[in-house]
């Protein structure tokens, strides 16, 4: 974690093991990776939620960037937020597209059981989230995105 969010993340077990691995093999690599968010309550959903609710000025508008409380990924345990390390100006930002951090993981984030939630295009509509991924390398976690990762008839 960075000084200046003074918090651990928490993730599934199963999700936490393969991130682990994802950091150590990136670190091998010269890519430095770190979550800045995992596991949420729908408390502090709900007071991140009002936040946007402000900023952007309705609901509507807010939920086009931030899930309501009781519908986030990260009320999961397989949700995460990362970022990359030596940029720490791209932190939740869509800049963090153009970091070596987002490369790596979009080369290599699959053989350790994530991908990207939130890709341009994707079905659930959700803006694009370069910094949001979840954990779907086992059957159990799978299993918690099955409706949001296909759509009736697809693959």
């Amino acid at each position: 974690m960075r000084e200046s969010y003074e918090r651990e993340e928490l993730l599934d077990y199963e999700a936490s093991q393969a991130f682990a691995q994802m950091k150590a093999d990136a670190e091998a690599e010269g890519i430095f990776i770190m979550p800045i968010s995992g596991f949420r309550t729908i408390e502090r959903q709900s007071e991140l939620f009002v936040k946007q609710t402000e900023k952007l000025g309705s609901e509507s508008a807010a939920a086009e960037l931030s899930a309501p409380p009781g519908y986030s990924e990260h009320h999961t345990g397989y949700a995460i937020d990362i970022v990359d390390v030596n940029s720490p100006d791209t932190d939740i930002k869509y800049s963090f597209e153009a970091t070596p951090a987002y490369s790596w993981l979009v080369a290599n984030a699959r053989r350790y059981g994530f991908e990207q939630s939130f890709p341009y295009g994707n079905k659930q509509g959700v803006s694009f989230e370069p910094w949001h991924w979840r954990y779907v390398g086992s059957e159990r976690a799978g299993e918690v995105f099955i409706n949001s990762r296909y759509v009736l008839g697809e693959p």
